[in-house]
Formats: C-alpha cells, sequence, structure tokens
C-alpha cells in the first residue's frame, strides 16, 4: 500500500502535535519522577510511525523516549522509577524503521524498564493496552498517545474506559476538518456511529465551521465524563480554515493543569492552539501578551454568584482554559477597580494580596480563603 506524503515526511502542523507531547511528557514524568509512590509509568502509542521520518522530523516514539533518558539524567533522578513503552503500527515497514531508529538511540533505561514493538491493527492494540491498564497496580501510571490516520476505528467508549482507573490518560488527535466536512455533507456511517456514542443524534447542534465542530464535540465530552474527569483540546490550523485537534483526557486536576500549562508555553496568547502564519519581519519580536478579557468577565460573573474558595476558583479557572497566574493577575486587577473582598477561614478580612490558587493549596488547604464580590 502507498503511502500518504505526510506518512513518510513531518510537516510542521505534525511537528506541533509532538511539541505539545514532549512539553507535556516533560512536565507528567517530572511529577511523577518526584512522587515516590510510583514506581512504574507506562507509555502507548498506538499509531506510532517510523519515529523518524525521511525529512529528519522526530515522530512521538523518539520524542517519548528521549523525555523518559532526560528524566533519568535529571538532577534528583529516581533509579527506580521503570518505564514501559509499547509502540504499535500496522505497517510492518514502519515498524522495522521504528526497530532501527530505536537502536541508534542506544536507549538505557532502568533494570526493569523495556520497549515493546507491536505489528497489530488498532483493535488488538487498543486491547492488550486496556487490558494492561486495567490491571496496573496503584503505583503505576500510564499515558496512551492515539494519533490515527483516519477516525473510523476510533470509539469514544474505549477513550473513557481508559479513564475509569483513574491512573492513566489520553492524548487523542482527530481530524476534525474531515469530521465537519463529512457533517455538513450527510453524515457517513462512521461519524454517526462516534457521534452517537457520545449524544444522541437529535441533540447534536449544527456547526458552523471547523471550530465550532470542534467546540460542539469538547462540549459533548464533558457532558458525557464524571465530573471528576477533565478534558480540554488544542487546536492545529494547518491552513487557512482548516483546523484539527488534539483532544487530552484526563481523571487528574494536576494533569489538567500541567496540560495547559504546556499549551500556554506553545500559544502565549490564548493557550488555545497554533496556526502557520507568514514571518512578520520586524514585528516577529514583539512580546505576546495573554488574552484574557473574557476570563476576566466569566470570572467575575462567577465570583458575583457565589462566594467561592481558593480550591474552587482553581478548579473553575483550569476548566476555562486558563492557568492560576492568569487568575491572580484578574483577582489583583478586581481588588483595586472593584468591591471583591478576601477572607480566612475563620472570617476576618484579608488585606494583603493572598489568593492561593494553586494546586498545592487545592489539594492540602481547598477552603483557605473566599472571595465576596458584591
Amino acid at each position: 500500500m502507498a503511502h500518504k506524503d505526510s506518512q513518510s515526511n513531518m510537516y510542521q502542523h505534525s511537528e506541533k502535535k509532538v511539541e505539545l507531547l514532549k512539553l507535556y511528557l516533560d512536565r507528567y514524568l517530572s511529577i511523577l519522577n518526584q512522587s515516590k509512590h510510583i514506581k512504574r509509568v507506562r507509555f502507548y502509542d498506538l499509531f506510532c510511525g517510523p519515529g523518524v521520518y525521511e525529512n529528519g522530523g522526530e515522530g512521538s516514539p523518539i520524542v517519548a523516549l528521549k523525555a523518559m533518558s532526560e528524566i533519568l539524567n535529571s538532577d534528583g533522578a529516581r533509579n527506580n522509577l521503570d518505564f514501559v513503552f509499547v509502540f504499535n503500527d500496522y505497517d510492518k515497514t514502519r515498524l522495522d524503521q521504528l526497530s532501527n531508529n530505536i537502536d541508534k538511540l542506544n536507549f538505557v533505561g532502568s533494570e526493569d524498564s523495556r520497549i515493546r514493538l507491536l505489528n497489530d491493527d488498532y483493535q488488538d492494540a487498543w486491547n492488550k493496552c486496556h487490558a494492561e491498564v486495567t490491571k496496573m497496580p496503584t503505583n503505576e501510571r500510564a499515558f496512551v498517545f492515539i494519533d490515527p490516520f483516519g477516525y473510523k476505528d476510533i470509539s469514544y467508549s474505549d477513550i473513557k474506559s481508559l479513564l475509569e482507573n483513574k491512573k492513566t490518560e489520553v492524548l487523542l488527535f482527530l481530524p476534525t476538518q474531515f469530521m465537519f466536512r463529512f457533517e455538513r455533507k450527510g453524515t457517513p456511517t462512521s461519524l454517526k456511529r462516534f457521534i452517537d456514542e457520545i449524544v444522541p443524534e437529535e441533540q447534536w447542534p449544527n456547526s458552523f465551521s471547523g471550530l465550532s465542530f470542534i467546540e460542539n464535540l469538547k462540549s459533548a465530552f464533558r457532558k458525557n465524563l464524571e465530573n471528576d474527569k477533565f478534558v480540554d483540546t488544542f487546536i492545529i490550523a494547518r491552513d487557512r480554515n482548516q483546523f484539527f485537534c488534539l483532544f487530552f483526557f484526563t481523571g487528574h486536576i494536576y494533569g489538567f493543569d500541567r496540560m495547559l500549562d504546556a499549551k500556554w508555553k506553545i500559544d502565549e496568547e490564548e493557550g488555545r492552539g497554533w496556526s502557520y502564519e507568514e514571518p512578520m519581519g520586524l514585528f516577529s519580536n514583539l512580546e505576546k501578551r495573554p488574552q484574557i478579557q473574557k476570563f476576566e468577565k466569566e470570572l467575575k460573573a462567577y465570583l458575583l454568584n457565589c462566594n467561592p474558595t481558593n480550591g474552587e476558583l482553581y478548579e473553575f479557572t483550569l476548566r476555562n482554559g486558563f492557568l492560576p497566574k492568569h487568575c491572580n493577575e484578574v483577582l489583583r486587577s478586581l481588588l483595586k477597580t472593584t468591591g471583591l473582598k478576601v477572607f480566612d477561614n475563620k472570617g476576618n478580612l484579608i488585606k494583603k494580596e493572598a489568593f492561593y490558587i494553586n494546586y498545592k493549596n487545592f489539594k492540602f488547604t481547598p477552603e483557605k480563603v473566599k472571595f465576596e464580590l458584591k
């Protein structure tokens, strides 16, 4: 079977997928390395490709292995943190290329770390992945990367079932532009099946653009998942008005925090995604500032509607796609321009700028302070 050029060469929009993966793995593995409780980390790549493309671009398997090596060689690295990498591709030629590219890395992990290569179709590979993560003990974690060439084999129920153990995170790429185009021209069976798993057909809203299709899909995912699960998107604009998307799923709020941080590292203005832009000459080095005006309005409305604690405000911020530093910036502004007041857990007014909007306080002192805006 002849391969598409995008399966042989890595282009800029594909590089952004891998860049987001790397930025998150850097954060994810660093956290797990610091946790003495975690013994093993599993990484599953169910459409792995050759690892290195003909134009020299590095794919997800090589990026994941290098992220692991950086952790093991970092200051404070643990010598008892094991890694299991499972790379699958239904194309034997690509898998052989990956094997050769891994050999060139001179991979060295801990004593019990290992790499497995699978030459299975997606469903067989997913079944093996699911069976293994379902049986993981409490001291193991898993990350599953699914970057298919289409979507006909992808099932939402598969994604949801991976999250049930609350120890697994999933990064899923979907060709949403093609899905939107088919939706507009008459929904094919594969797309109908995919959407029907998430929301009844009569409840699926009309999509007016590729972006609105992504928002509709994200909203449907969120409504279908339990309240203790998190989902967000990273949009990739390949060409003008052509939008594709990575969907991130996790059951841990700090994992969600770290993915948002990775997104904002790439998109410093909106934390939303990436688009190809022509160089802007002298203006290309201008400092990019976060666009938080919309969030400021949503946060103000939230504060007027209830008196949230610091823990509640932390979760509200993340679920709106922003970081604690953005929330703190808005709160400082509201302190100066409105009647915002902050009280400690004994009801005493706090006059200094102390908000405690971060994961540590969310975990240990989620009711340290309460906010009131009238």
